[in-house]
């Protein structure tokens, strides 16, 4: 009868996720529903309840150890850079010493007893994080398959910082991307505006959008098809002025935008768009794949405080369902 209902939990949860994809890709509950729905099915085939949030774990443990390292090496032993080594090197104990726990106090007896519970509460202790974070990697490819709607108003391509007042390689990926979706629709018989957003750092010596707007004409963008956003620091404000732009030339009600940045931006430039009441379809530059890595996990993190709310009810009742399963299975 279990694996039955599973089944049922599965084709419910993947049919609500379709719909959630379909209505507005820009949702992180598309993840979240396909990461349930691929719990059920594990559990439907008689893999462990366990089993999911403990990989989970292990896997967001290891990306904090990596960008932790990544971290140390270069840029030394702050206290900044070592929480992310500490946090991850934390993850991976407590889920090694549970799984210690669990198999110690399963094995040879007929019950569950008091080191098997332990093991089980430790287990679920970083499982929340860690499932967010499935759902949240879930949810970015999800996003990433959807198809971009032709005819956008503005192509507007979000700053990533200049080194030594040059354009980087991250930063021309997103250009050249930006570019050729400019060239893509010019071939259609359209003519977007096309808006390179970025302020000036006190690092820098002008700011991001100017930079981008000479790489871009330098690479054959007539210059009265851009406009250059010179105030923004971060992608909200990447967002919002160019906004306040394509307001200021009547295009604002022209129809919706492509907003285009790196890869591994894609999902939280993506939920920002819909927070903002912006009609937006976000595409991605490629990423160097050893900086993809430490930059989704830096992503996943800034994309938590987005939903506060949802995230602290979130993590209630995970502490519930912890509290619930020692309760449940502790003897006597």
């Amino acid at each position: 009868m279990r694996p039955l209902v599973d089944l049922v939990l599965v084709v419910a949860l993947l049919g609500l996720a379709i719909h959630a994809a379909r209505t507005d890709p820009r949702r992180w509950r598309t993840g979240v529903l396909l990461l349930g729905a691929i719990w059920a099915a594990l559990s439907a085939v008689g893999v462990g309840v366990l089993v999911l949030p403990w990989a989970a774990s292990v896997v967001l443990g290891l990306l904090f150890v990596g960008n932790g390292l990544r971290l140390v090496r270069p840029e030394g032993r702050g206290p900044t850079n070592v929480v992310a080594l500490v946090l991850g090197l934390a993850m991976l104990a407590a889920t090694v010493a549970a799984i210690g726990l669990v198999g110690s106090g399963t094995s040879g007896t007929a019950g569950t007893s008091g080191p098997a519970v332990v093991g089980a509460v430790v287990l679920l202790l970083p499982g929340y994080p860690a499932l967010a974070f499935a759902g949240y990697a879930l949810y970015c490819l999800t996003y990433r398959r959807h198809s971009v709607r032709p005819d956008p108003a503005a192509v507007v391509v979000l700053g990533s910082g200049l080194v030594g007042g040059t354009v980087p390689q991250l930063l021309a990926h997103r250009l050249d991307a930006a570019a050729d979706a400019w060239r893509a629709e010019r071939d259609r018989g359209h003519d977007p505006l096309l808006v390179p957003s970025g302020g000036q750092g006190d690092d820098e010596p002008m700011a991001e959008g100017v930079a981008m707007t000479a790489y871009l004409v330098a690479h054959g963008i007539p210059p009265q098809s851009v406009a250059t956003e010179d105030r923004a620091t971060t992608t909200e404000e990447n967002l919002l002025l160019s906004r306040e732009i394509l307001r200021s030339r009547g295009l604002w009600a022209a129809g919706h935008l492509r907003v285009v940045t790196s890869n591994y931006h894609v999902g939280r430039a993506a939920l920002l768009t819909r927070r903002l009441g912006i009609d937006a379809d976000v595409t991605g530059g490629p990423t160097a794949w050893y900086f993809l890595p430490s930059a989704f996990l830096r992503e996943f993190l800034a994309a938590l405080t987005l939903h506060p709310r949802t995230n602290l009810a979130g993590l209630g009742l995970w502490a519930a369902f912890t509290a619930y399963l020692a309760y449940a299975v502790l003897p006597g």
